[in-house]
């Protein structure tokens, strides 16, 4: 229990790298405590920690036993549940928007499904009611003196995993079926180049759909209830800027390609100042998929001449006059 517990959810520790600042987050969250080669990597390490180790104590007398294949089959179990808690970790968070480098160090690709909110109020609730419920029947049972032929929490766990599951495969279908409608369609006159579709929290049935054109990027929600009407010429339009010298060199800058390589929908904007001109990186998909509060963007400064003054990685929600 302690070791599946703990190789469940030990991906998770690189959100400290939130409080080194966003250079530091940018790097390491998603990354490489989210591959698979870091599940074998941190399943070899969990026995080195204390309160696994006093774990480990305590069962010790199980395998040395004279029922040794008994302890066998305990421990294979266990790592065996362990890695599969792992690995089940690292899905959940592919089928979200943040993108993950699950392949790390074979490669640098993020995988990021889209199908599922970073917390997810449906899939919590799929949870609490599967532990509860069993547990308040069992309260009920054992009132009136019957015996329990299961382990404890067996059918709850079994229900839940079977609904969560159907449930990501509703977002999937759903999500593909947006991408389609969108893809079907032209905004303001213009064939889309690329469309994404992000999942909304609370409604299943609505997504926050972005297309990208020639000249924007546009905005919009889909409802996909049954009777609604998609108008694409509604949207919300993001004018790209125009290629310029400008842009141009702030886009061969390291910071520039360093946050262009992961972003999912890039969104330039450049502005002139008395000294030069601030050019502003950001991916439209933080805000999209409702992910804001932890969104980087790029910001790289220039002199009248083009020649780069500063480059780093901010966060948007601490900058000031930042453009939309």
């Amino acid at each position: 229990m302690t070791c599946t517990v703990l190789a469940g959810t030990i991906a998770d520790v690189d959100w400290v790298s939130n409080y080194f600042g966003p250079s530091a987050y940018f790097a390491w969250h998603g990354t490489y405590a989210h591959s698979i080669f870091a599940v074998f990597v941190m399943l070899a390490a969990i026995p080195t920690v204390p309160v696994v180790r006093h774990f480990f104590h305590h069962e010790r007398e199980i395998v040395a036993s004279p029922r040794i294949a008994t302890g066998r089959m305990f421990w294979a179990a266990a790592v065996a549940a362990s890695f599969c808690a792992a690995l089940l970790h690292i899905a959940m968070d592919a089928c979200q928007s943040g993108g993950f480098e699950i392949f790390w160090p074979f490669s640098s690709k993020r995988f990021a499904a889209d199908w599922l909110p970073a917390l997810d109020p449906w899939i919590l609730t799929i949870l609490i009611l599967t532990i509860a419920v069993p547990e308040l029947l069992r309260l009920v049972s054992s009132e009136i003196g019957a015996k329990e032929k299961k382990p404890r929490g067996q059918t709850g766990a079994i229900i839940g995993f079977v609904l969560i599951f159907a449930y990501v495969g509703v977002r999937a279908t759903l999500h593909s079926n947006v991408l389609a409608m969108m893809n079907a369609r032209t905004f303001h006159g213009e064939t889309a180049r690329r469309v994404s579709a992000f999942p909304e929290a609370l409604s299943v049935l609505t997504w926050h759909g972005v297309a990208e054109t020639e000249s924007a990027l546009n905005q919009m929600d889909v409802d996909v209830t049954a009777g609604s009407t998609f108008d694409p010429d509604t949207s919300t339009r993001v004018f790209k800027p125009q290629s310029s010298p400008v842009l141009d060199a702030a886009r061969d800058t390291g910071t520039a390609r360093r946050f262009l390589a992961t972003a999912q929908i890039p969104k330039a904007s450049v502005e002139k100042n008395e000294t030069g001109y601030v050019v502003t990186l950001r991916d439209l998909a933080y805000a999209a998929s409702g992910e804001s509060q932890r969104e980087v963007a790029a910001r790289i400064e220039l002199d009248l001449n083009n020649k780069v003054k500063s480059q780093e990685l901010i966060w948007v929600s601490s900058a000031r006059e930042l453009p939309n």
